[in-house]
């Protein structure tokens, strides 16, 4: 009996003990990873590998482009590769490509051949074309996901998206959400001034503050042989007008902002409490006029009408232009090209001339590039994709798994306890860096916007890198470190485009012939004998042939987004 008993309290014992340790292995913070965290400011500590012993695996399955900038190496491909063994391993999330790409125009066309055709889409899924965005929505297949989000999102991520709460509005419809935009870095196509120091210094000419000094500087660049060859054969300045007039390379939307302010061409801005469409906003006349003197006097590229934005950089890389509108990092592609063309050719950068009241206005791209993800109607596990989705952030909080990069052996090495970045000095070295931050569910890296500009501007007011981020910066030359600083000083003439809605209805049927006249008749006032005041006509006949219904669908769905 005593032998029994004896025998029956080990039992117990024992039983207790493992119960003890079960609950050992889950902290309480929910996500039973033996790690603590504060999601606010990303502090924490890498997780263990028990996360999967207390969860149950789950498939999640996905689709995406793979084209030539998605590098592997270990034989690895986007199905089979260290981030997907990674995610089943700490996360128990098994992620399954059911189709892949080549390039992103294809992955759409499959995208929306599945919507039409009643394929299964996959549970979830990156877009980036805001009609197949809105028609998704309007299929009823994608999950509404605004209560999801509130319960389940970790406290730095919520955070995120409270603070550039504007971009969701793009996937707000009838009081719910039904998708994520998926951050970039925001500022990395607004244009800064980029100038040939050697003509300046040449001439005796001071960088343009102003219009009216960057109309002396065109002036001196066009007519004072610049390049010393004996030839009447510089411009002034280079611009792309086959699009638009604001654009992400070879940009001139800070000519019309030095007279608006707070309006630039093919963008809708708020102007007293409603949108208009700046291309017809009275103030555009000046900058019309003011293009339409220059191209008199021969300080542009008469072919601008046609030059897209790569195409147009080509004059100031050739040696023709002296000075582009340009995102910050142009200087290390594509204008270094100049260099190869003429070794003593010097380039300077400088913030945009603003109107002579002090205007300012510029080109600024949505904050995620109309990039968002969507999920499926049935997809079940909202929740484990938010714990996947913070992870991913880990990287870019230097946290958890994440705080030097993603994959060890892969785009970082610990050398001496310390982290190496640049591959071909690993221990074991690789030729051609790999890009595990393009294996993720999100094609990239998500970011924190305009976080980059900022810490440029700190390096070059001479603060020491504290963070890896900031040491990857230090690395780049002196004058894209100047230029995201002069980008960040900017960063008030931001000007994005504040309608993110999908197309409406008279959009969709009148828009690209209104859209086509508004280019067309702006490049002939400025380049031909066609008078100013066609303008006055042009806003007239844009309001009468569909841009005054235009301007109350906008407002409709501005106002149920406010």
């Amino acid at each position: 009996m005593k032998k029994g008993f004896i025998l029956l309290l080990s039992v117990i014992m024992l039983l207790s003990l493992l119960a003890a340790c079960g609950k050992g292995n889950n902290n309480g913070n929910g996500n039973g990873n033996g790690s603590t965290q504060n999601e606010s400011t990303g502090e924490g500590s890498t997780s263990t590998g028990a996360d999967v012993e207390e969860k149950p695996l789950v498939t999640l399955t996905t689709a995406r482009p793979v084209g030539s900038d998605v590098i592997f190496i270990n034989g690895e491909d986007i199905t089979n590769n260290v981030h997907n063994k990674w995610a089943k391993e700490k996360l128990g999330i098994d992620i399954k490509d059911i189709w892949t790409t080549a390039d992103n125009v294809a992955y759409h066309t499959k995208l929306r051949l599945a919507l039409s055709t009643n394929v299964e889409l996959p549970d979830v899924f990156i877009v980036q074309d805001r009609p197949l965005v809105a028609d998704l929505i309007a299929s009823g297949k994608v999950l509404e996901i605004k209560d999801l989000f509130e319960q389940h999102a970790p406290d730095r991520i919520k955070a995120l998206y409270t603070e550039f709460d504007s971009a969701l509005n793009q996937l707000r419809k009838d009081g719910g959400l039904y998708g994520l935009p998926i951050f970039t870095a925001g500022d990395g196509t607004n244009p800064v001034l980029w100038v040939r120091q050697d003509w300046l210094d040449k001439l005796g000419l001071e960088a343009p503050k102003t219009i009216a000094d960057f109309e002396k500087v065109m002036d001196a660049f066009t007519n004072l042989d610049p390049d010393g060859n004996n030839k009447k054969d510089t411009i002034g300045f280079a611009f792309s007008a086959r699009e638009n007039f604001s654009n992400w390379m070879s940009d001139a939307s800070f000519i019309f902002g030095a007279y608006t302010g707070n309006a630039i061409p093919g963008a809708w801005a708020v102007i007293d409490g409603q949108l208009k469409h700046g291309s017809v906003l009275p103030e555009m006349k000046q900058g019309l006029g003011k293009l339409k003197e220059w191209a008199s006097k021969g300080y542009l590229d008469p072919e601008t009408p046609i030059l897209d934005p790569i195409k147009a950089t080509e004059s100031f890389i050739q040696g023709r232009a002296g000075m582009i509108a340009a995102p910050y990092w142009a200087e290390g592609w594509p204008l270094n090209e100049l260099y190869g063309l003429n070794p003593d050719a010097k380039i300077g950068v400088y913030a945009l001339p603003t109107g002579d009241d002090g205007k300012s206005a510029r080109f600024m791209n949505t904050l995620n590039e109309n990039k968002v993800m969507l999920f499926n109607k049935d997809f079940k596990h909202f929740d484990r994709f938010m714990e996947y989705f913070d992870r991913i952030y880990d990287a870019v909080y230097e946290t958890g798994d994440f705080q030097y990069g993603f994959f060890e052996g892969y785009d970082y090495a610990l050398v001496d306890g310390k982290p190496v970045f640049d591959s071909k000095q690993f221990p074991t070295p690789i030729e051609k860096g790999t890009t595990p931050g393009k294996y993720n569910l999100f094609w990239n890296t998500p970011q924190i916007p305009l976080q980059g500009s900022a810490m440029n501007y700190r390096l070059n007011n001479g603060e020491t890198p504290k963070t890896t981020a900031e040491s990857k910066a230090a690395a780049q030359n002196e004058i894209t470190i100047r230029a995201g600083a002069l980008n960040y000083e900017m960063r008030d003439t931001n000007t994005p485009d504040q309608f993110l809605g999908a197309p409406t209805e008279t959009m969709r049927s009148k828009g690209p012939n209104l859209d086509k006249m508004l280019l067309e008749t702006y490049a002939k006032i400025i380049f031909t004998k066609e008078p100013l005041d066609t303008f006055d006509t042009l806003v007239q006949d844009w309001y009468d042939k569909g841009g005054k219904q235009i301007e109350e669908e906008v407002n409709a769905w501005y106002k149920s987004v406010q």
